[in-house]
């Protein structure tokens, strides 16, 4: 599909937001910074092109509106702002307005070495406590990955986090399952080097499968590899034909929490409050 060019710096959405620049391109829509001008203040604008958005991408932005909606926690992606409008180079369009994250993904980290047990326990925390407030509320964000973590170095971490760590934002809920919703997608959706064994499986998900997921991150981010490389197909199949390997020189600390993380029976792996409860000791 041919997309348009990126408008000029300061057209406005919704009398609004004006735009600056692209950010990129998350799981529905692509992600602008842009200046809210009633407040002064920067925000992400999650764009969608309505007259050549494919309806599964529509779909995807009501849900990523609904369940951000119903989220609050420091560690999640605020949502501020949602409208329609329509552009003069794109036509009619949909938006989300969020708060900006001004910092590197997990992924941008991690493409320049791994970090130190300290580092990723701090990080994976985080994220961890995001999952169970999401979970709390019945959503399964369904595409936990280094992309989707956001750390943001200029602001300081939640009250209780440790003075050393960034703050993180787990970003993306575009494919999320949410209890209400009649039009989730098929369970193979996300991203295929992540996936839980019964996601690669299209099979019904649960909070553990986020759970997998994570354990996935955290071990890249100890070792700087990922667990399951390669083409979509090749690592979906990986998954279901061979264990997750831990490394024993991780201590027998983490190799037991990554285990029980990625166990192949959903059912064995620890809720994502009990991460975080883990992470925080081996922070300390």
């Amino acid at each position: 599909m041919t997309r348009t060019a990126i408008p000029r710096a300061g057209t406005l959405l919704g009398r609004r937001y004006a735009l600056v620049g692209p950010l990129g391109r998350g799981g529905s829509g692509e992600v602008h910074r842009a200046v809210d001008v009633r407040l002064d203040r920067p925000v992400a604008l999650k764009v969608f092109q309505l007259a050549s958005a494919p309806p599964d991408e529509i779909r995807r932005y009501a849900r990523e509106a609904r369940v951000l909606s119903g989220l609050s926690h420091p560690s999640l992606v605020a949502l501020l702002d949602v409208g329609a409008d329509t552009h003069p180079s794109w036509g009619p369009v949909a938006f989300l307005a969020m708060e900006l994250v001004d910092g590197p993904t997990l992924r941008d980290v991690l493409d320049e070495g791994p970090l130190d047990a300290t580092e990723t326990a701090l990080v994976g925390l985080q994220v961890a406590q995001a999952l169970a407030h999401a979970h709390g509320v019945g959503i399964v964000h369904r595409d936990v990955k280094p992309s989707n973590v956001l750390l943001d170095s200029q602001r300081a971490a939640p009250p209780g986090h440790d003075r050393r760590a960034p703050a993180v934002v787990l970003a993306d809920f575009g494919i999320a399952l949410h209890p209400a919703a009649a039009d989730a997608p098929a369970d193979s959706s996300g991203t295929a080097g992540y996936h839980s064994p019964e996601q690669a499986l299209g099979r019904p998900l649960a909070p553990s499968s986020d759970v997998y997921s994570l354990g996935l991150v955290l071990l890249e981010c100890r070792t700087g590899r990922r667990a399951f490389p390669g083409d979509p197909l090749s690592a979906s199949l990986a998954r279901l034909l061979e264990p997750v390997q831990v490394p024993d020189e991780l201590g027998p600390d983490w190799c037991r929490l990554l285990r029980a993380m990625t166990a192949d029976d959903p059912d064995r792996r620890p809720a994502a409050a009990a991460v975080a409860a883990e992470l925080r000791a081996l922070a300390a």
